[in-house]
């Protein structure tokens, strides 16, 4: 009998609660919703994908916990997840648009590049996501905000998706780690470049529209799927990006972050921390 009623994650918060541990699972979410007579719907990543605080399930925002994907589950069918109960609350998880760029000052810059370089970005009404972080690259915005040693337009990114194991730690309170087994991740943009002589790789997690928040493990799963084939002598450095386009004004929220090397050791979700913000303008009628 289906109990259409009750919180999918209840079932979850209350082993969690009667437990003395703070990390549920991995399980199969399938199995879990089956087992306990939920219904769920058809979507899987409806309620264990979550990009922002806003899709977090209610009595996880509730009882300040926090779900992840886990990629393939270990014993069952589909794709598995745990429940974090987290000292801070979710806070822990999320980085906070408001928070982080309501108090910059915005910048208007000027792009070094020649009109004729960026005719493309300024003949249609609206750029996609991938054309505005693009801009963002072939305009020198995003050498001016991460201050690197290249002025002006870089050199294309690369993006992709695929299935990656790593082993990763829920919360940096806790020892344990979790491994994501054969999921999915995806690498908006991924660029290297040098910056004060020394390489830097950039992982780029964009998002664009109006401010909101980004769950922490959408630039840390990225990092973690590829550390391995990244040479100890090149620093690994996350960046959130916010572009958001109003007529010819396109604004560009620029959150770079930091987080401890993971080649040779575990560092957990939440030590994900922000560094440096900027608030940059671009003109596309005056490039």
């Amino acid at each position: 009998m289906l109990r259409l009623m009750e919180p999918i994650f209840e079932p979850a918060l209350t082993t969690l609660a009667a437990s003395s541990q703070r990390v549920f699972g991995p399980v199969s979410f399938r199995d879990y919703v089956s087992e306990h007579g939920l219904e769920a719907g058809p979507r899987t990543p409806r309620y264990i994908s979550v990009d922002t605080v806003d899709d977090l399930a209610p009595e996880l925002r509730e009882h300040g916990s926090m779900v992840l994907r886990m990629g393939a589950a270990p014993d069952g069918t589909g794709t598995a997840f745990v429940l974090v109960d987290a000292p801070g609350g979710v806070s822990d998880y999320f980085l906070l648009d408001d928070d982080l760029f309501d108090e910059q000052p915005t910048e208007a810059v000027a792009s070094p590049v020649g009109q004729d370089r960026l005719l493309s970005f300024t003949v249609l009404p609206t750029l996609s996501e991938t054309s505005l972080v693009n801009l963002g690259l072939a305009s020198g915005v995003l050498a001016h905000a991460l201050e690197l040693d290249t002025t002006g337009a870089l050199a294309p990114p690369a993006t992709g998706r695929s299935t990656f194991t790593f082993d990763v730690r829920p919360h940096g309170s806790l020892e344990t780690t979790v491994t994501h087994r054969s999921g999915q991740v995806e690498i908006d943009t991924l660029f290297a470049e040098r910056r004060n002589g020394e390489m830097t790789l950039f992982v780029i997690e964009a998002k664009t529209g109006s401010r909101a928040s980004l769950a922490k493990h959408k630039l840390v799963y990225p990092i973690l799927a590829i550390a391995e084939h990244i040479p100890a002598e090149i620093t690994i450095t996350p960046v959130y990006l916010r572009c958001r386009q109003a007529d010819a004004t396109v604004t560009f929220e620029v959150a770079e972050c930091q987080f401890p090397d993971p080649r040779g050791s575990h560092p957990a979700i939440d030590e994900l921390a922000v560094v440096q913000r900027r608030v940059i303008e671009l003109r596309l009628d005056e490039v």
